[in-house]
């Protein structure tokens, strides 16, 4: 059906909260999701701001290397229209690319973006 025989397990990040489109005050905003990498667990989350260098996020202590965690982490928001994105890195220490991909035939890939404004 055009589907890989075996489907690698990736490393994978989100951004749930702010939600895409949102309108935001000026100030700390959290900036938090989820990341995961099964069989590997997830060793950090960064999370970028425009084209400002990758910044760590906290990241919650997982029950196993099989299960998410959960990251967060504190912005300094400045009026304007931004861009924000999250990567993790795997417990063998494997940057999740930034390449994107369709889900077929063996799983999407990139960086999770959201846009937000600051007023």
């Amino acid at each position: 059906l055009g589907w890989a025989k075996e489907g690698p397990i990736l490393t994978q990040s989100r951004i749930d909260v702010p939600r895409n489109g949102s309108r935001l005050d000026a100030g700390t905003v959290t900036v938090a999701g989820v990341a995961w990498a099964p069989d590997r667990g997830i060793r950090a989350v960064e999370v970028q701001v425009d084209e400002s260098g990758w910044q760590p996020a906290m990241i919650s202590a997982p029950i196993s290397d099989a299960t998410w965690v959960q990251f967060a982490y504190a912005w300094d928001a400045t009026p304007g229209d931004h861009l924000i994105r999250v990567r993790a890195t795997d417990g063998k220490g494997e940057v999740q690319t930034d390449e994107r991909t369709e889900p077929a035939p063996d799983g999407a890939r990139g960086h999770h973006m959201i846009e937000v404004g600051v007023g």
